[in-house]
């Protein structure tokens, strides 16, 4: 074994363990049970997009998820070791990209906020795609040979199985990057593709074989995205739902009453809205710059940056669409790579100049404080929702049920036993169950069956005919519990369950009568059972 891959090995395992360590800390009741349950439902021989949530992620989050339960055990913990396993493998990805356009040190500090605050366990195959395709374009562009492109094919592929719109725009930066690329080579006079390097002419067996497994994957693909209407349930819905459920950025203006009411660690969680945007500008400003200075000799740096940029500016359509700080730190690792790109132009331009000893030790403090900063802030004042450690201090209330064991809040801990322990007390297993509006979590915990093939149900999802196929569902397979939290999303009466689900909801309230709260959660029973 080299002595470069035993040194990337022990990094990784060094990473693995860090991760493993709080992996039991924080919990999401709302969302971390679709991964759970629709894994559950992968295990058994469901399909992502045609047997259930036909209007969600794709398939391969949860065929994956179900991987984990066949070697680990159902247990959400097999879920969080899987993701601990992956992550990093990101986190190299970075580092190895920002290595193309600034040296190690400022390199190892990009990669160091994406280590201490990669997102949420469960949603963080988003940026996990977007850092690994961005890493094998840039080698591709780097090496222009058949077997990078092979890899960054495949890259695309993979992604498109669990995040269809990362490969999506993944492909429209590789054509943008390729046209710029070659028709800046052109302006200089150089149009053969030999002489680029681009690996079109090649010939032989290996070659006709990665073309024909290529045509294959991109076969079978396409084949399965036809196969779920990938288009009408997911796409299309995205693009129709943005006005039911998308938020504005928060606010940051007037700086003193705002910080004044809503504290310093939360002011800086809302600037963090707005820094990428800046470093967008910036690089995007400093690229024409230099692409138009004919004087200038192009450097292969300008393409990497591009590239970067281009998938910052691309994954921040997530927050575009939807202002939550969950998908924000999710689109946050290509802000990484330019601030530290920034960081490393300023102090390259100041020890340069002439400044006393002192002033250059100054500079290296001053370059090193802001990332560092960035890290404690992650580290011991945010917790599960960045995917930071900080998660061990916030969340102190142990919760030890059949496939969960975890430490979350006060209140949570509390009641997701006694909701459990409710449909297991008016239900038997395989039983059907419905819980409302994003609860899926019971359904895996009780191992309770949903009758529908919606593991949640959020505004703009359903129109009116697919809303009454629901409720027909419902009465062929009736809940023998329904679990209901009745509460305004985002703080929007519109996106209160009952105005955005009429008919659903007439539904529950004509056979069903309310048995008891448990904190949020209602337990509703069939009308007429004691």
């Amino acid at each position: 074994m080299s002595k470069r891959l035993t040194y990337l090995t022990a990094i990784y395992l060094i990473m693995v363990g860090y991760y493993l360590s709080f992996s039991k800390y924080g919990f999401n009741v709302w969302d971390e049970g679709g991964f759970a349950n629709g894994s559950l439902r992968a295990m058994k021989g469901e399909l992502a997009g045609r047997d259930f949530n036909p209007i969600g992620y794709m398939p391969g989050r949860y065929e994956l998820g179900a991987f984990l339960y066949d070697v680990f055990g159902v247990h959400l913990q097999s879920l969080r070791i899987g993701i601990a396993l992956l992550t990093p493998a990101m986190i190299l990805a970075l580092y190895a990209s920002a290595l193309r356009i600034m040296p190690p040190g400022f390199a190892f500090l990009a990669s160091a906020c994406l280590f201490v605050a990669p997102s949420m366990y469960y949603n963080r195959f988003f940026t996990l795609f977007a850092v690994l395709n961005m890493f094998c374009l840039i080698r591709f562009i780097e090496s222009r040979k058949a077997s990078t492109l092979f890899v960054l094919v495949v890259a695309f592929l993979a992604s498109a199985y669990f995040k269809f719109e990362v490969a999506l725009f993944s492909a429209c930066i590789t054509i943008f990057v390729l046209a710029i690329f070659y028709f800046e080579h052109w302006r200089a006079g150089n149009t053969s593709l030999q002489e680029l390097k681009i690996p079109l002419r090649q010939r032989g067996s290996v070659f006709w074989m990665i073309v024909f497994g290529m045509v294959g994957l991109i076969s079978m693909l396409i084949y399965h995205v036809y196969s779920i209407d990938l288009y009408g349930k997911g796409v299309k819905q995205v693009l129709d739902s943005y006005t039911v459920w998308g938020n504005p950025f928060p606010e940051v203006l007037p700086v003193g009453k705002v910080y004044g009411a809503i504290g310093g660690h939360r002011y800086f969680m809302r600037l963090l809205f707005y820094i990428p945007l800046m470093l967008y500008v910036l690089t995007g400003a400093l690229l024409i710059l230099r692409f138009v200075n004919k004087r200038r000799r192009r450097d292969m740096a300008d393409y990497y940056l591009l590239i970067v940029l281009a998938f910052g500016v691309c994954s921040f359509g997530l927050v575009l669409w939807r202002a939550g700080q969950d998908n924000l730190m999710r689109t946050l690792a290509c802000s990484y790579i330019l601030l530290g790109y920034f960081l490393y132009l300023l102090w390259k331009r100041v020890v340069h100049s002439q400044i006393s000893a002192t002033g250059r030790i100054a500079m290296n403090l001053l370059v090193t404080l802001l990332p560092f900063l960035y890290v404690y802030e992650m580290n011991t004042h945010h917790g599960f929702y960045v995917g930071s450690i900080g998660a061990m201090k916030q969340e102190t209330e142990r919760v030890k049920i059949d496939r969960m064991d975890i430490f979350t809040n006060k209140d949570e801990a509390q009641w997701i036993p006694e909701v459990v322990d409710r449909i297991e007390k008016y239900s038997r297993p395989g039983e059907p169950v419905f819980a409302l509006p994003l609860n899926p979590i019971f359904y895996f915990l009780s191992d309770r069956i949903n009758p529908t093939a919606y593991d949640w149900i959020l505004p703009g999802m359903l129109n009116e005919k697919e809303e009454s196929d629901v409720v027909e569902t419902l009465r062929r397979n009736s809940p023998k519990v329904v679990v209901y939290v009745d509460i305004p999303i985002d703080g929007k009466e519109e996106r209160r369950f009952l105005n955005y689900a009429p008919h659903i909801f007439q539904y529950l309230t004509e056979n069903y009568s309310f048995k008891e709260q448990i904190g949020i959660f209602q337990i509703l029973l069939p009308r007429g059972k004691p």
